[in-house]
């Protein structure tokens, strides 16, 4: 018999989509409905020939299966002897474990570095610290005209976002959609987002603060001379700024290709407040990282007063820029703690190198290089899937992720892994 299971929360982008529809037929998934292709593969991932199902102990060079209680015992020991141990991870996790995670990693007096840190915390902390709030996504459907794709790319990155809340969504002040607004995307080359834009502006690679600085300047008032800024016009550096100044309600939306420097960040935060100053309504939210990426931001701020990571070596938070790629350079690391993350993958190969050297615990759903190298690697529920929660959506909005399906026998959530951590160690 068919169970049709509605309004569920999609965790493969940090867009949270809640109104997935599930068929499910003998405890497995049948059908999904409105999920795009990301999240299509987070779903399936339920039966993914990948999927971890026991706790493993690398021994003698090869991993072999234990039972959960002793995984958690030798994970303890391991987290008691080590002098500097690193958390890293946590984007793709919930913010209940994260919240849990931080409180071990304090209880342990270690670091803790999130596998977004460099992107979307980059994004997030100075807008916090100018007091620039996300601006939230109904509010974009209802009312954004103008939409700026500042090096992201929606279509590969948040494929619903358009349909859903953007350029191609209907709202109470847009409700011909695509025909209500205007959309600008500012890349270094032409992606499938520019060819719905009105304006695309392909600049010289590293130069898109030199831009934004120099749009600021012409919604100031102030005379341009140059020719071309970034490989851009000065002809359409001016019809951009006028239609940005024009714009009843304003979004840029910025990801991973903007976010690479704090001297990027300090030109996006001056163009607003020169929109600002103009009485020109307009907001930034960033388009990267993992599905609770921000919710890492929050809870690190409310527990350790700090957006990116914390070092609670001296019993105090410190916020530091690249912590673990510093920590690491240092040799300050004797034992990694990996949950939700797979760094052996994601960094290059000779930082890869180093972090292969480190004993490493790993929690994840699947087998993953990481995990191959992992001493101990503890088997985790998909969250959304088989285990409840909360995430915060890219606009910091909280959202409660449902469980609608029984984990296989003996794997258990991160929340419940790292709450049995806390109880022992």
């Amino acid at each position: 018999m068919t169970a049709i299971k509605s309004n569920i929360v999609c965790t493969g982008c940090s867009l949270l989509c809640d109104d997935i529809v599930v068929e499910l037929e003998g405890g497995r998934i049948l059908k999904t409905h409105h999920v795009c292709s990301r999240g299509y593969g987070r779903f399936y991932q339920v039966d993914f020939q990948y999927r971890l199902h026991k706790p493993l102990m690398k021994a003698n060079g090869k991993q072999k299966e234990i039972s959960y209680e002793d995984a958690i015992k030798r994970t303890v020991d391991l987290l008691k002897s080590s002098e500097n141990p690193f958390f890293y991870g946590w984007a793709s996790a919930t913010s209940e474990a994260q919240e849990k995670g931080i409180n071990l990693a304090q209880k342990v007096n270690g670091r803790i570095d999130c596998a977004s840190a460099g992107t979307i915390g980059m994004g997030v902390q100075p807008l916090i610290q100018n007091n620039i709030e996300l601006p939230k996504l109904p509010e974009i459907k209802a009312s954004a005209d103008v939409l700026v794709f500042l090096g992201s790319n929606p279509t590969a990155s948040h494929i619903r976002l358009l349909s859903k809340y953007a350029l191609l969504a209907r709202g109470a002040n847009t409700s011909r959609g695509i025909e209500d607004r205007v959309a600008i995307t500012i890349d270094i080359r032409k992606t499938d987002i520019s060819k719905f834009s009105e304006e695309f502006l392909q600049i010289t690679p590293g130069k898109a603060g030199d831009l934004l600085e120099t749009l600021s300047q012409i919604i100031e008032g102030k005379s341009i001379s140059a020719e071309t800024v970034a490989n851009v016009s000065r002809k359409d550096l001016y019809e951009v700024a006028n239609i940005m100044k024009d714009a009843r309600y304003g979004v840029i939306f910025f990801g991973g290709g903007y976010l690479k420097t704090e001297e990027n960040m300090t030109a996006l935060i001056s163009l607003l407040k020169t929109l600002k100053q103009k009485e020109v309504e307009f907001g930034a939210i960033p388009l990267d990282g993992g599905y609770n990426a921000l919710g890492f931001c929050k809870n690190l701020k409310e527990q350790a007063s700090t957006e990116l990571n914390a070092d609670f070596k001296q019993n105090q938070p410190i916020k530091v820029d690249n912590l673990l790629l510093n920590t690491l350079k240092k040799g300050e690391i004797d034992l990694l703690f990996v949950l939700g993350s797979d760094p052996i993958s994601n960094y290059p190969f000779h930082l890869s190198k180093q972090l292969a050297k480190i004993p490493m615990i790993s929690i994840d759903f699947q087998h993953t290089p990481t995990t191959k190298l992992s001493k101990i690697v503890l088997p985790t529920t998909i969250p959304g899937v088989e285990s409840a929660g909360t995430a915060y959506r890219l606009d910091l909005e909280p959202i409660t992720l449902k469980s609608f399906m029984t984990p296989p026998a003996g794997v258990h959530s991160d929340e419940k892994i790292l709450q049995d951590l806390l109880e022992r160690v």
